[in-house]
């Protein structure tokens, strides 16, 4: 199904203020000037606003304006949680640059830190993300881990460049995906990671590690993303079950 109009804007708009163009406290432009430099109407762009706002990423002020209450949107997580693939819908926004494509044996080290098998083949490759065609900036950088039989992913997705890579690695190796695993940790990023968000070496990072599994518990892809300590959060929101 495809996404609503005030979405998009909505995501766009999320994007311009993690970048920068609208600073913590400041106020944005209103809703007549946003729906003219967007080019959409004012009933979408209140709708955007308005979503922003339930997601904290904005504050109504009354005789004032909309004012930028925080970087990043902190809106309840496990609600727009569909399924599987809404796992990666943060970076699934962006488009995709593959870099770095390699064939390695999985050693000690690797099978602990990504639950994968030591003595497997597979491919490792780095997807990134970026902020649009236009602006090249670093979102996201993924290091991305899939069977070596599973090798065709990389040519299909050249021609799906929207498509999940455990989209493609389920039609490859027809085996459907049954759980993930998730772990979150602060950590230092790598210095090449650093060098690819042109940040000082050293730079704080969230790391998310996820192993995408089948029934029977086979990795189907796994991988690890890190993401700027300042332009990611992560909020779960738990409530009381009623028996």
């Amino acid at each position: 199904m495809q996404k609503p109009v005030w979405k998009k804007i909505a995501e766009e708009i999320s994007l311009e203020v993690s970048l920068g163009r609208w600073t913590v406290g400041s106020i944005i432009p209103n809703e007549i000037d946003l729906a003219k430099r967007y080019k959409v109407s004012r009933d979408t762009m209140r709708k955007a606003l308005t979503y922003l706002t339930q997601q904290g990423l904005f504050e109504r002020k009354p005789h004032i304006g909309t004012r930028v209450k925080s970087r990043t949107r902190t809106g309840k997580f496990l609600s727009e949680l569909d399924g599987i693939r809404d796992i990666d819908h943060y970076g699934n926004q962006y488009p995709r640059k593959i870099q770095n494509v390699t064939q390695l044996v999985v050693d000690e080290e690797l099978a602990e830190r990504l639950s994968l098998k030591p003595g497997d083949l597979v491919i490792r490759f780095k997807n990134i993300r970026v902020a649009s065609e236009k602006v090249q900036e670093t979102v996201v950088v993924t290091y991305v881990y899939i069977p070596a039989e599973a090798a065709e992913v990389l040519e299909i997705v050249k021609k799906r460049p929207e498509e999940l890579i455990i989209t493609l690695a389920e039609e490859v190796l027809g085996r459907e995906c049954d759980e993930v695993k998730q772990t979150f940790s602060g950590t230092i990023m790598p210095d090449e990671v650093a060098d690819l968000f042109k940040v000082p070496h050293g730079t704080a990072a969230l790391k998310i590690i996820r192993n995408y599994m089948d029934v029977r518990g086979r990795t189907i892809v796994a991988s690890e993303s890190f993401h700027t300590a300042d332009r990611f959060s992560f909020s779960v929101a738990v409530k009381k079950k009623k028996y």
